[in-house]
């Protein structure tokens, strides 16, 4: 909770400080500033903000964790929840028990972590299933080997868990993500919609056409 705050608190600041120009950009591109796609502005800043958060500052209490270890802790098995998990039935564990264990709780919280990314990549930044994909791979790599190398070096240890199955869950929900990106594409939400770019170098003329395409769409 403390960390998803800070990337909340840290999300509205970038905010503030891209308002200015967002608003101009959207009236220079549009023809007119709508608070809706601001909004969306915003949610993508404190998504963007909350995933750093959450993913690279460290998790346990330095100190204490780096008393344990020299160096950043690795996991390379990609099976290893499914090992706890038979475990675990071999232990009686009834299929609720399972369904609601850490190890799978850990596995669809990084897949909902990564769902957001994909919507953003395919549906605002209009990349397709495959390169935004890809970008995402490269994304959550980019964030286990800062994890394993403590921020590089930022911190004495390797603070958190560099695990290959999270690098498969967050790919697994990208994906999920730039497959669900043309539904609010269709339905028209704010940042997804595909809108028409003003006419004109910013006369009369331009605004009217904008304002005449904004009645006929929406």
């Amino acid at each position: 909770m403390r960390l998803a705050l800070v990337g909340i608190a840290g999300g509205l600041g970038v905010f503030a400080m891209i308002l200015l120009p967002a608003m101009w950009l959207q009236r220079r591109r549009f023809g007119r500033v709508r608070p809706s796609r601001l909004s969306a502005v915003a949610t993508i800043c404190v998504y963007t903000m909350s995933l750093a958060g959450l993913t690279i500052a460290p998790a346990y209490d330095v100190a204490t964790t780096c008393r344990s270890r020299s160096g950043g802790a690795l996991r390379l098995d990609p099976f290893h929840t499914l090992s706890e998990l038979l475990g675990m039935q071999r232990g009686g564990a009834g299929l609720l028990e399972l369904a609601t264990s850490f190890p799978v709780l850990q596995i669809l919280m990084n897949m909902a972590l990564f769902v957001p990314l994909g919507l953003i990549l395919r549906g605002v930044f209009r990349q397709d299933t495959t390169t935004s994909l890809a970008l995402a791979v490269l994304l959550s790599a980019l964030i286990e080997l800062t994890q394993f190398t403590g921020a590089f070096g930022i911190y004495p240890c390797g603070v958190r868990i560099a695990d290959i199955e999270d690098l498969l869950a967050n790919a697994a929900g990208a994906w999920a993500g730039a497959l669900l990106a043309p539904l609010l594409t269709r339905w028209r939400v704010p940042l997804f919609a595909r809108e028409e770019r003003r006419r004109g170098a910013g006369g009369e003329d331009g605004d009217d056409e904008v304002e005449d395409l904004f009645r006929r769409e929406f």
